[in-house]
């Protein structure tokens, strides 16, 4: 049976440049150029900014409340607040989902409990902060109907929850976690260099874990196989490693199921 070709494509960490690794007619391998990645910094500014427009939305969703303003005088007082929040939910889920990718390429330490804590849930605090005083206020308001304060307080905490789950990471990861990660793979002694002698791990587009090696069997029938670092995988949300390629992690994991 003909052995599989795989294209194997090198994924750099940060802001450094992503290289397509494939083989021409002669069996060499060349580079194919691919998009830069941006790096944690820029991800963070973008977050900040979605979060500053959802809550600008917020601000101007008070105002009509209040009648301060009235831009779109053919649109219902209701309607104006529920377009507002939803609106702001938009720009606070983006944003939260940019904030995410930057805490996976550089995240907190765990040694700062508190800094830990704030940094991988900053998301779903602006979610509160971009909804409860809209909700506060609508509840308190005693010119607005019963039956509208009830629709648009419904909506906003609906849209408030929505956005506080989606802002919120269920897989933070720690600069301890990668450092371990990270050392669990050079133990091996088995692992792959690249250009800058650091470690590589390799993946599939739709894998779950990250490999040691590179002809691990759950690899062999994917077309493409990107190779990175430990931190550039971590960056693809793959915070797994794959136990056959690291006996040590296999063997433990058979003496436990064994106990």
């Amino acid at each position: 049976m003909a052995k599989k070709n795989r294209n194997f494509v090198a994924v750099e960490e940060k802001e450094k440049d992503s290289k397509k690794i494939g083989v021409d007619s002669k069996g060499r391998l060349v580079e194919v150029k691919a998009t830069p990645k941006e790096g944690a910094k820029s991800k963070r500014i973008i977050a900040i900014c979605l979060w500053l427009v959802g809550i600008f939305f917020e601000v101007i969703a008070i105002l009509r409340l209040k009648d301060v303003i009235n831009w779109i005088p053919s649109l219902s007082e209701v309607t104006f607040l529920i377009i507002a929040l939803v609106l702001d939910c938009s720009a606070v889920i983006i944003g939260s989902q940019f904030w995410k990718k930057a805490n996976h390429i550089d995240p907190a330490s765990e040694k700062n409990a508190f800094r830990f804590w704030v940094q991988n849930n900053l998301g779903t605090i602006i979610s509160v902060i971009a909804f409860l005083p809209i909700i506060i206020l609508v509840l308190t308001d005693k010119e607005m109907d019963k039956k509208n304060k009830t629709i648009v307080s419904i909506i906003a905490v609906v849209l408030m929850l929505v956005a506080g789950v989606a802002s919120y990471d269920f897989n933070p990861i720690s600069v301890e976690q990668l450092e371990k990660a990270e050392k669990e793979v050079l133990a091996t002694e088995n692992f792959d260099t690249n250009a800058d002698g650091e470690a590589v791990v390799y993946w599939a587009t739709h894998s779950k874990k990250y490999h040691v090696d590179k002809n691990c069997p759950a690899l062999q029938n994917s077309d493409d196989v990107f190779m990175g670092t430990v931190k550039a995988a971590y960056e693809k949300n793959l915070t797994e490693p794959c136990r056959r390629c690291i006996p040590e992690l296999h063997e433990n994991e058979d003496t436990k199921e064994e106990e």
